[in-house]
């Protein structure tokens, strides 16, 4: 397996939205999409994003409902991926006020690899 077909998306880090953006890079800028949507924003597809209001919860219960939701709409949105782990990168600012943010490693599906060779 080659290690270019695993991709680790940070939501903390800024990032362009590229038109007509292609391959790896193409791949990773959908996953972040999804990962930085709000569940509901997109007239035309109002499940697609993340359903942020799980985030007033205790921690305790909002970070195995936070990870499961992120994978699920990342394979669904995404198909050409299957999502490895979720984890989440506290800074010190956002940790004190609840923010997490979800990090992401995806592997291209086997019935995808080609197209990124």
């Amino acid at each position: 397996m080659l290690q270019a077909e695993i991709l680790n998306i940070d939501a903390s880090l800024p990032a362009e939205i590229v038109l007509g953006s292609r391959g790896l890079a193409g791949l990773a800028q959908e996953v972040r999409t999804v990962m930085t949507t709000r569940k509901g924003s997109l007239p035309l597809d109002r499940d697609f994003g993340i359903d942020f209001s799980i985030i007033d919860r205790p921690v305790n219960t909002v970070l195995p409902t936070y990870v499961a939701e992120v994978a699920r709409q990342i394979e669904k949105y995404v198909p050409r991926v299957q999502v490895l782990s979720v984890t989440f990168t506290p800074s010190a600012p956002d940790a004190a006020d609840g923010i997490l943010h979800p990090v992401a490693r995806v592997r291209v599906r086997e019935e995808y690899r080609n197209d990124f060779l």
